[in-house]
């Protein structure tokens, strides 16, 4: 990933090892896609259940053709995918040093 810093890779490295905070943000991200509170506190995310399936169980009370539906799926598929893929990136994001990269920020502000 040549487009970061050595800091931003000890960053991003530290992010990724604090698996709580991680899934946190995970989760946080996803109740952007998944558009009807299927994320609650305590209990994994299921990537099955998200608004496209809530899209397709309202059809029978409320009839919406099967290619929109098919479309708002398939946005809502290539949404998760980037998520998903982002975070898989995260994950494979390792720094060079072991010790301390100095920030170019001073922090005492």
């Amino acid at each position: 990933m040549n487009y970061l810093t050595d800091l931003e890779k000890v960053k991003i490295e530290t992010f990724c090892n604090d698996a709580d905070m991680f899934n946190a943000v995970k989760k946080v991200l996803l109740e952007g896609i998944y558009t009807h509170g299927v994320l609650e506190e305590g209990i994994d995310h299921d990537p099955l259940q998200n608004a496209a399936f809530h899209l397709a169980s309202v059809s029978v009370d409320n009839p919406i053709p099967d290619e929109i539906i098919g479309q708002h799926t398939r946005g809502m598929f290539y949404g998760i995918n980037a998520l998903v893929v982002g975070f898989r990136k995260l994950q494979n994001i390792t720094s060079k040093e072991n010790g301390n990269v100095e920030s170019p920020y001073n922090e005492a502000i």
